[in-house]
């Protein structure tokens, strides 16, 4: 029974971000495993974990909505729990961030506890070549437990980002940019998500998919009024599911590829058990998957046995390109390339696209959307 609880996703309409419809589908939602209570005992910590990608309003869908964290607090709060919310976003202006993103009401509206992720330890984790080292948030070791709410959108590196792809978000400031640096191929990076969902555990994971992300997603993409909500014990299971409902074949979603190199269950549709909406009942008509990992070189390259030629092949994956018509050069996407191949001064910054290793930060931290994905 246990087993299958783990690997249970369940799948319930809700049409729009207004509160007590929100509160009553995340009750639904959860009602597989008899509510929050299966999550959440009298007295623990519980940090909820948002996507908080950048200081935007919810309404552009770029974040989790704070809708859906604030019903969320409260029914951790009637199960006797005590309430944190906190993220790390890309940049270094976690003020405006939870201000405009409406986190910093909820916690006041709720009574609960905003924090920073400003401080990291290390924990050990194992890929292909071994035990290696992997900073985190020390928060995570301050709370009993961890509810990941992540945004359903689209991703050019992921493909996909939704449930394991929202605690990257658990990694401290810069050190994000020092990962895409360090792992620059998509199979490679989907392999530190994976490796970091699995030291983070979250014991549930829930997608916001009222309003989700199409085309150009994590930040420039459109909004997409899918209005479901999907939550799970297992995010691998609940990718598999949120990649069926926007249309991704699975080998589109790296970091699903990752979890099937490491033997995670819940990639194959088989072993996992849907409860509310069924598949058919949930898929989101016409959503628009992007363009870069989704693509048939990502696919390809994904899948091929050759190595050197597999990261070839990774690297003719499409690059950011600057429009001159919108970037007002402030030079964001300088201070935040992890490879430093971006340069300012003249009327655009310019990109150094042989030495670009396609992690598409600037596109993220650019605050006009003038980066497009070429």
């Amino acid at each position: 029974m246990q087993n299958n609880l783990s690997n249970t996703v369940s799948i319930v309409r809700c049409s729009r971000y207004q509160k007590d419809t929100v509160l009553e589908s995340i009750k639904y939602l959860l009602a597989p495993w008899g509510g929050i209570g299966y999550f959440v005992s009298p007295g623990q910590k519980v940090l909820l974990k948002p996507n908080l990608l950048a200081a935007v309003k919810p309404e552009e869908a770029v974040t989790t909505h704070p809708i859906v964290i604030k019903a969320l607090a409260e029914l951790v709060q009637e199960a006797g729990g005590l309430v944190y919310i906190g993220d790390s976003p890309g940049s270094n202006r976690e003020a405006s961030v939870y201000r405009l993103t409406g986190m910093q009401a909820v916690a006041e509206e709720t009574n609960s506890n905003l924090i920073v992720f400003d401080r990291m330890k290390k924990k050990d984790y194992y890929i292909r070549s071994g035990k290696q080292e992997l900073e985190l948030a020390a928060v995570l070791d301050e709370v009993d437990t961890v509810i990941n709410v992540a945004k359903l959108k689209t991703h050019p590196l992921t493909g996909l980002t939704a449930a394991v792809k929202n605690t990257y978000g658990c990694i401290v400031g810069k050190k994000k940019s020092r990962m895409h640096f360090e792992h620059p191929l998509p199979r490679d990076f989907a392999r530190i998500v994976v490796e970091i969902y699995l030291a983070v555990k979250p014991a549930l994971s829930i997608i916001d998919a009222i309003i989700a992300m199409e085309g150009a997603g994590p930040r420039r993409g459109k909004p997409k009024n899918s209005g479901l909500l999907l939550g799970s014990p297992n995010a691998v299971a609940l990718d598999r599911i949120a990649s069926e409902c926007a249309g991704f074949k699975p080998d589109q979603v790296t970091t699903l590829t990752a979890a099937r190199e490491k033997g995670l269950a819940g990639v194959n549709l088989n072993e996992i058990t849907t409860k509310g909406l069924s598949l058919e009942e949930s898929r989101i008509r016409g959503f628009n998957k992007g363009t870069a990992a989704g693509g048939n070189i990502g696919r390809l390259a994904a899948n091929f046995p050759v190595t050197w030629l597999r990261g070839w092949l990774e690297n003719r994956r499409p690059y950011p390109n600057i429009d001159d018509r919108l970037c007002t050069n402030c030079g964001q996407c300088a201070k935040w390339c992890p490879a430093q191949v971006i340069s300012t001064g003249s009327s655009i910054p310019d990109i150094e696209i042989d030495s670009c290793i396609r992690c598409y930060c600037c596109g993220e931290f650019c605050p006009t959307g003038a980066v497009n994905i070429k």
